[in-house]
C-alpha cells in the first residue's frame, strides 16, 4: 500500500488556507509581501548582475573625493613619523610573530578571551551553566592551540587548511565565448 498523503490534499488544508488569506493578517502578510516585491530595493538585490563593469573614480567625485584628499594629506604627514615609532616596532614584531606561529597568537587569544567571560561572570554575578560551558571550551581550545608550533606557511599545507581556503576562496571567473575559440564552432560551420 502507497503512501498518498504527500499527493492528496489534507481535509481542512482548503479551510484553513482560505481562512487565513482572508484574515486581515493573512492580507496584510500578503500586502507587505507584496511591497516588498515590488520594491525597487529589493528588485535592485535580486537582479542578475550587469555584465559590463563600471569603474568610477571615487577621488572625481565631490563628497568622497574630498575626503580621499584629506586622508592622502594625513597619511604623508604621518607616515615617516610612524615607520619609526615603537607603536609601528610593536605591530611589526606582533604580524611576524603571527606569521610564524599563528596558532600559538591563536591560542593566547582564546586564553585570554576566555579568562575575561569567566572573569566577567563572576563579577557581574551571571556565570551561568552555559557561560560556564563557554569559557572551559574556550580556555582548552585556547591550551591546546598553543602547543601547535607550525609556521602559516607549513599550515596551509594541511588538509583542513586547504580545504577551509578553497571553501571560501571566490571562483575564478568564466572564460568568455568568443567565435573561433572553440573547437565546436569548426563543426557547427559544416
Amino acid at each position: 500500500m502507497e503512501n498518498t498523503a504527500d499527493s492528496e490534499e489534507l481535509p481542512g488544508d482548503s479551510t484553513v488556507q482560505r481562512a487565513v488569506q482572508g484574515s486581515r493578517l493573512g492580507r496584510l502578510g500578503q500586502w507587505i509581501a507584496g511591497a516588498v516585491r515590488d520594491s525597487y530595493l529589493y528588485r535592485w538585490l535580486t537582479a542578475e548582475p550587469d555584465p559590463d563593469v563600471i569603474v568610477i573614480d571615487l577621488r572625481e567625485t565631490w563628497t568622497v573625493g574630498l575626503v580621499i584628499r584629506l586622508l592622502d594629506a594625513a597619511i604623508d604627514r604621518l607616515a615617516p613619523a610612524v615607520r619609526e615609532s615603537r607603536v609601528a616596532g610593536a605591530v611589526q614584531t606582533g604580524a611576524t610573530v603571527t606569521r610564524q606561529q599563528p596558532a600559538v597568537v591563536a591560542g593566547l587569544g582564546l586564553l585570554v578571551a576566555g579568562a575575561l567571560v569567566g572573569v566577567a561572570s563572576v563579577g557581574a554575578g551571571t556565570l551561568s551553566t552555559t557561560r560556564l560551558a563557554l569559557t572551559a571550551v574556550t580556555l582548552i581550545t585556547g591550551a591546546l592551540a598553543t602547543r601547535e608550533r607550525r609556521s602559516w606557511t607549513e599550515l596551509r599545507e594541511t588538509r583542513p587548511v586547504r580545504l577551509l581556503l578553497a571553501a571560501l576562496e571566490p571562483p575564478e571567473p568564466q572564460e568568455e565565448h568568443t567565435p573561433g575559440n572553440d573547437p565546436s564552432d569548426d563543426l557547427d560551420d559544416k
